[in-house]
């Protein structure tokens, strides 16, 4: 366990299995209301190949609960900074739901440079309709919300007795399948997340759109969707298609395949991913960190 301050001065709580032989670093970037706990499960697994660094995002899990820096923008510098602090010249990055678009802002931001691989991870590269798309080009990138629809659910998490509607979202992402107990950990988590801040921050994810930056991507993509996901796995293959090169993995039921693969199959997860990076180039001239 250590701590990163970034440059506005909050305290990111990080966690980094150091330095192994692959000279390789993967790091795993959460996604809304959750922590880096999350990724518990799959770690060990990577972390026998490969260097793993996980974090939670400000606002998230045991990290510093700033009242500013809600926006996507922001929590992609936090990682520029902290991949900087590391001395990660390159790595391999895997973004879960909102941390994806975190990625596609650093990548929008910041270029590919720095990465040797990015994992999107049942993430559409838009959620709301916004008002230069068509219904039809918002349902393939794979937006299934209008903007009333939007402030009524901001709202509703945002508000001062959300815990149901928080606790009903958490449910909605993950299988019918999931022990009760693993539910009870994942929303514990969730509620660690100051509410009012976490609204803010959903509407600058919702408001997003990262459709352009998909074409730009030219290091080696993975597009991860899950067969009982509320994300349709459609949009991820919409993605997968708009980035070129990018190869895509669906999870069926049996695997795990919520919004939450890596945490209700880890295994699976685990052997995708690392067969994934088995296939790609590594670490740029060698440096991986």
């Amino acid at each position: 366990m250590s701590t990163f301050t970034t440059s506005d001065g909050v305290d990111l709580d990080v966690r980094d299995t150091g330095p192994t032989a692959s000279g390789r670093t993967l790091v795993l970037v959460h996604g809304w209301s959750q922590s880096r706990a999350t990724w518990d499960r799959v770690v060990p697994s990577l972390a026998e190949h490969h260097r793993v660094v996980s974090y939670d995002q400000r606002g998230h899990g045991l990290s510093a609960k700033p009242d500013h820096g809600a926006r996507i923008a922001r929590l992609a510098t936090d990682l520029h900074e902290l991949t900087g602090h590391l001395g990660l010249s390159s790595y391999d990055l895997v973004g879960h739901s909102m941390g994806a678009s975190v990625g596609w802002s650093l990548v929008d931001n910041h270029g590919t440079g720095s990465l040797d691989s990015f994992v999107v991870l049942d993430q559409p590269s838009a959620c709301v309709v916004l008002p230069w798309m068509t219904p039809e080009q918002g349902a393939e990138a794979g937006a299934i919300l209008d903007f009333p629809t939007t402030e009524g659910f901001v709202g509703a998490v945002g508000a001062p007795d959300a815990r149901e509607a928080r606790h009903a979202f958490l449910a909605s992402m993950l299988s019918d399948a999931v022990p009760a107990d693993d539910l009870a950990h994942l929303f514990a988590e969730n509620l660690q997340m100051p509410g009012g801040w976490g609204a803010r921050l959903l509407l600058d994810h919702a408001m997003q759109d990262w459709r352009d930056v998909l074409p730009r991507i030219d290091v080696p993509v993975l597009v991860v969707g899950g067969e009982v996901s509320h994300v349709s796995p459609d949009s991820q293959r919409w993605t997968a298609a708009h980035v070129p090169g990018a190869q895509l993995r669906v999870f069926t039921a049996e695997e795990g395949g919520s919004h939450f693969p890596f945490f209700e199959g880890p295994e699976h997860f685990a052997t995708a991913l690392l067969a994934f990076l088995a296939d790609t180039p590594g670490p740029r001239a060698g440096q991986g960190g």
